[in-house]
């Protein structure tokens, strides 16, 4: 050979790329499965002052035939929903309260009385804007810690971060 590609050496090249995106697409098959989708949202959208209240409302939008555990579980239950700020310079939180009613039901996985949510549901969170709050529009990091399970399969507990805009003034 004399360093030069012909036409038969250049044909394993497209079956390769084919094989390799053949495996990614398998791969991507195997993902685990998202049937909650998070949003938050400051109210008021107004700006805020220093010192005053704002309530984060998250909202979650939950696919047929799953639910989400609640705020509230028996020791020896399911992972309980949790909601927390990240490090930030803005506000910090009040308390965390459902604003849509869960369902509390024997749950025979567990062999206890459970507190889920079966379809689209919210959460409000009270917060104080900082004292020393900048000025501006920013953004407060939150976390929401769950478990979400239908009659079959419970998915391992998932923590998923927001990022929640609001302005100073």
């Amino acid at each position: 050979m004399t360093g030069r590609l012909t036409r038969l050496d250049l044909r394993p090249i497209p079956f390769g790329i084919f094989l390799g995106l053949s495996l990614c697409s398998a791969g991507l098959a195997q993902l685990p499965m998202q049937p909650v989708q998070w949003a938050g949202s400051a109210i008021p959208k107004t700006p805020a002052e220093r010192r005053s209240m704002i309530e984060i409302e998250l909202s979650a939008q939950v696919q047929e035939g799953w639910h989400v555990y609640g705020l509230t579980q028996a020791l020896g239950g399911p992972t309980p929903l949790r909601v927390t700020l990240g490090e930030n310079g803005v506000v910090e939180m009040v308390s965390v309260k459902s604003g849509t009613a869960s369902i509390k039901k024997h749950d025979p996985s567990f062999d206890l009385e459970t507190e889920f949510y079966p379809g689209s549901f919210s959460l409000d969170i009270q917060t104080q804007v900082k004292q020393h709050a900048a000025a501006g529009n920013r953004s407060i990091p939150v976390g929401v810690r769950f478990q979400a399970c239908n009659d079959r399969t419970c998915l391992p507990p998932k923590t998923v971060h927001l990022s929640v805009p609001i302005e100073i003034r």
